[in-house]
């Protein structure tokens, strides 16, 4: 075998390992949050939920808002441009709460309803999440807890997949609490990478102070380079390691769907400046890339099996070692066989989505 392929493939399965090593400390080293039941507090909190053509969904997430154990936060409901029943059902629905408001959106895009909400809301702490989402009762309460706890500029909070019957969405459900364990791994080492609007808290100070750096050229990314932004100014951010302050959103149902999706997140990693995400993300990308040319030429030198089955099975040994770390928590079952399953696919998604992100627009909707 010639050493140009095979030294930088053992360097980069180096990186990858000390990278999943860090993710692993970071999340031990991250306390899990009690909840204290029944005890409120006297914080204001703004719950804002964009929303563009959502009547199917709206509604079931208005009703776990409703049932919160705890009920004086202000509900913001954004419609962007909805050409469904959207703006119906949050007129018939608001009612329902203490305080509600109802806007139009100005702009187009999820990151300018966003930004329009926050320009209004009365809240200290900023509360984000989407329509598709079902946030456990306790959700709010939980953060508000933790908030007076732990006073952070920004607070990344847990998701996962509602899973179904189906090995697509069990593989998707395995994957994604990957990427959100890998979040709050990365939280805990003190080198916050990732997060998700789907369940996010932030002060509205950072953000009002972070606002000139989200990118408002990105349509996405409104989670991601509020983290970055209050990070390079050395902000306070954690995750809040409770399964009270879940929220559960559904798997892609399609293929198509699900690459759609990836699509539109790599599209804005162009705009990244941190070196710490960049790393991540090169490792992750050149692993698999670099397993996908390793079983090629295998083909035309059978040498190069040896190096393809090392890069496999330590690659698949270590992302098995991390995933048993965070599996109660993320309710993860059958681990050792969806993974390895997984683990046969990944490569090649994560490759044909990164160059498809790159050379992509995305869009909301």
């Amino acid at each position: 075998m010639s050493g140009f392929i095979v030294f930088p493939s053992l360097l980069v399965l180096f990186l990858y390992v000390a990278l999943v090593i860090i993710f692993i400390t970071g999340w031990l080293r991250t306390p899990y949050f009690p909840v204290e039941k029944h005890k409120t507090s006297g914080q204001k909190i703004s719950v804002v939920i964009a929303c563009r053509n959502e009547e199917s969904d709206l509604k079931k997430l208005l009703d776990a808002l409703q049932n919160q154990s705890v009920k004086n936060f202000e509900l913001i409901l954004v419609n962007d441009h909805s050409t469904d029943a959207t703006k119906a059902i949050m007129d018939s629905e608001q009612s329902k709460f203490q305080n509600v408001i109802i806007i139009d959106a100005e702009g187009y895009g999820k990151k300018q309803a966003i930004r329009q909400a926050v320009g209004i809301a009365k809240g200290e702490l900023i509360v984000t999440t989407d329509a598709d989402c079902r946030p456990e009762p306790t959700w709010i309460e939980t953060i508000w807890q933790f908030q007076q706890k732990f006073p952070s500029d920004l607070i990344i909070c847990p998701v996962k997949f509602s899973t179904g019957d189906t090995l697509f969405s069990k593989l998707q459900a395995l994957e994604f609490a990957t990427l959100v364990a890998s979040g709050a791994g990365a939280a805990g080492a003190a080198m916050p990478i990732l997060c998700n609007g789907a369940n996010l808290a932030f002060t509205k100070k950072a953000w009002l102070e972070n606002q000139a750096d989200l990118h408002v050229e990105e349509i996405s990314g409104d989670d991601v380079f509020l983290l970055l932004a209050i990070k390079k100014r050395k902000g306070t951010i954690r995750f809040l390691k409770s399964a009270n302050a879940f929220v559960s959103t559904p798997a892609s149902p399609t293929i198509k769907s699900f690459i759609r999706q990836r699509k539109r997140w790599v599209s804005k990693s162009t705009a990244y400046s941190d070196w710490q995400i960049i790393l991540t993300a090169c490792a992750v990308f050149s692993i698999s890339l670099l397993e996908i040319v390793s079983l090629i030429l295998l083909f035309f030198n059978g040498k190069f099996a040896v190096l393809f089955i090392i890069l496999f099975i330590v690659k698949y040994l270590t992302d098995l070692f991390f995933l048993s770390r965070v599996r109660l928590f993320f309710n993860l079952r059958n681990l050792s066989l969806n993974s390895f399953i997984l683990s046969l696919f990944y490569p090649f998604y994560i490759v044909i989505t990164a160059l498809a992100g790159f050379g992509g627009k995305a869009h909301w909707k």
